[in-house]
């Protein structure tokens, strides 16, 4: 019995000492976004399959900071999704967006391949670390609304 109690003990502080920021057990602590882009025939443009894709080596995502400098920003390119029965059948660039802390607001950009940059104004809500609006060159993406806005994934679709 007092094997037990103290194992019990154990796992009781463990969970308790393990709500540090830095933690890999922490919740989330900043928005995160998915950005599936396709073409004007609904392909999808991170697909290698896809005539015309974009390879992870030429696809930019950065900011612009007050001097002009622009900064680069991390992101990746993520395979498509299996929830068991249920599939998200689209590739899409996956980032965490930092410097939307505190203010909820940023404008960021994207650049694909040798075409201009894209402008993207990312609109967060705080409180529950979710990108709630995101406008690509001033005009609104659409967001996913099935089977990952279900599972707390911020999703977007972009047609180039």
């Amino acid at each position: 019995m007092k094997k037990i109690l103290i194992i019990c003990l154990v796992i009781f502080v463990a969970g308790m000492a393990c709500k540090k920021p830095a933690c890999g057990c922490s919740p989330q602590t900043r928005p995160e976004m998915g950005l599936v882009i396709k073409n004007s025939a609904g392909e999808d443009l991170l697909d290698s399959k896809t005539a015309g894709y974009f390879p992870q080596d030429k696809i930019r995502l950065f900011k612009k900071e007050a001097n002009g400098t622009e900064t680069n920003l991390y992101f990746h390119v993520r395979q498509p999704m299996d929830f068991g029965t249920d599939k998200f059948e689209y590739y899409s660039l996956y980032s965490t967006f930092y410097s939307l802390i505190p203010s909820g607001q940023g404008t960021f950009y994207l650049k694909l391949g040798d075409a201009p940059a894209y402008e993207l104004k990312v609109q967060a809500d705080m409180t529950k670390l979710s990108i709630t609006k995101l406008l690509i060159n001033d005009v609104e993406a659409t967001k996913e609304n099935g089977i990952l806005a279900s599972r707390g994934f911020d999703m977007f679709y972009f047609t180039k």
